[in-house]
């Protein structure tokens, strides 16, 4: 029968620090696609309030860095777990079963 070992991985603690350098990674890449859609926008025949573009911009960086957090938080927390089921070989990856 197979053991499962339910203790979390101490050899690698979760890293605040590589998150937060996710997050920055993430807002400069939001930040490029802001300032792609703005030459699109600035060079169209729409006439848009400047508000309301300063919060889509917002908007699109914010969520850079949003996703950003959520792969390094989610990467770390599977690189961490016990459970079986995230411990799959590498050579099955981007087959189907």
């Amino acid at each position: 029968m197979v053991e499962l070992n339910n203790e979390v991985n101490q050899r690698k603690p979760f890293s605040g620090m590589r998150v937060l350098i996710a997050v920055a990674i993430g807002a400069g890449l939001g930040l490029a696609v802001a300032y792609f859609l703005k030459v699109l926008i600035d060079n169209s025949p729409a006439e848009i309030a400047l508000g309301r573009l300063r919060l889509f911009y917002l908007m699109v960086i914010s969520s850079g860095g949003l996703g950003g957090f959520a792969i390094e938080t989610m990467r770390q927390l599977q690189e961490e777990a016990t459970d079986p089921a995230y411990r799959h070989s590498k050579s099955n990856r981007g087959r189907r079963p």
